[in-house]
């Protein structure tokens, strides 16, 4: 009997210890909206998605028009575009340029120069407590 109560002590213990510990973990940092951006262009120039599926917003929009269609994409339906082409180096050079910088939000203009060609993203990054989120990207004709 003496046994059985050490055993269930060490027990008790032993499990109050590890709630304690998983308590006091530090919660990893929130990105910042330059951090984001950077996991975003990682993704679009050079294939490397890892973080991705976190900095983009659950409602996020990606308007691409082509000629007179226009496309909306959602979340799913950008991840797995991305997937499709994950690891997969762009010919390209590009070029970032903030338009606009505030407390709660910032718009991005991406230029992708590929040979004789120019894709433009616009990039809109929202303050989306306590995180950073891209909530829109929207295809520019050139």
């Amino acid at each position: 009997m003496k046994t059985l109560k050490s055993i269930m002590l060490g027990l008790a213990l032993l499990v109050a210890g590890t709630v304690a510990n998983a308590a006091n973990k530090p919660t990893p940092a929130a990105l910042t909206k330059n951090e984001v951006l950077n996991i975003y262009i990682n993704a679009v120039v050079h294939g490397k998605t890892e973080g991705l599926n976190e900095i983009l917003d659950d409602n996020i929009q990606y308007i691409m028009t082509r000629g007179s269609n226009v496309t909306t994409l959602n979340k799913k339906r950008i991840l797995a575009s991305f997937k499709a082409s994950e690891n997969i180096e762009q010919d390209c050079k590009y070029i970032t340029t903030i338009i606009e910088d505030t407390r709660e939000g910032m718009i991005v203009k991406l230029e992708l120069q590929y040979g004789g060609y120019v894709r433009t993203n616009l990039i809109t990054i929202s303050l989306n407590r306590p995180d950073w989120k891209i909530t829109k990207i929207e295809n520019v004709p050139s």
